[in-house]
């Protein structure tokens, strides 16, 4: 298979059958850009999905699905062969840099990403803080939207280290974290509903 011009072909059908979403072919695997913030459970209730799966013979097992970034979150979804959604690629650890020597720190073990001074850090569990060369939005485009969630401009939470959330003035939640953190963690009202429903999809 010419993945060039099977990319090219993918496009001029979605165009030509007047297809309102986006796809993109990636060697043998079908890239779906619903722009929703959500993945859609069942292949068929996506336009055009059908007839592209036909198109080009790809399984399910192929197709990913982009995860839209309303809710401050991005990244990619693979289906698997029981049909629900895993994860695919997520990063698994971070490169740092200490006492003149590199080593790995796990991403599981990071409480929270954060800005500070200008620079990008990450707090552990184990309260070590280490800096990294990485913006918060290539952070949160490599981690599981699963697991993470940008409550603001300034961080980047993990679930399992969110203590309790409780309202704050003029209708913001205040997060407060297993971990310390610099700042009082706030989400502002835009982005509250898309916190919890984060929260609740467990």
């Amino acid at each position: 298979m010419d993945n060039h011009h099977v990319k090219t072909d993918a496009v001029m059908d979605v165009h030509k059958n007047g297809i309102g979403q986006d796809f993109i072919l990636i060697k043998d695997c079908l890239l779906y850009i619903g722009g929703s913030g959500a993945i859609q459970q069942n292949t068929n209730e996506i336009p055009g999905m059908e007839h592209l799966k036909g198109t080009y013979q790809l399984p399910d097992k192929n197709i990913l699905y982009a995860l839209g970034s309303v809710n401050g979150n991005a990244g990619v979804s693979g289906w698997s062969d029981t049909g629900k959604t895993g994860s695919f690629g997520w990063k698994k650890s971070f490169l740092v840099f200490r006492n003149q020597k590199y080593f790995t720190v796990q991403t599981d073990n990071i409480a929270f990403f954060y800005i500070r001074n200008n620079c990008v850090s990450f707090k552990c569990f184990d309260k070590q803080v280490y800096t990294i060369n990485h913006s918060l939005d290539q952070i949160i485009n490599a981690v599981s939207p699963h697991q993470f969630f940008r409550i603001n401009r300034q961080y980047v939470v993990n679930f399992s280290a969110i203590k309790e959330v409780e309202p704050y003035f003029t209708r913001k939640l205040c997060v407060n974290l297993l971990v310390d953190a610099p700042d009082k963690l706030l989400i502002n009202k835009e982005r509250t509903t898309n916190f919890l429903s984060w929260m609740e999809d467990r």
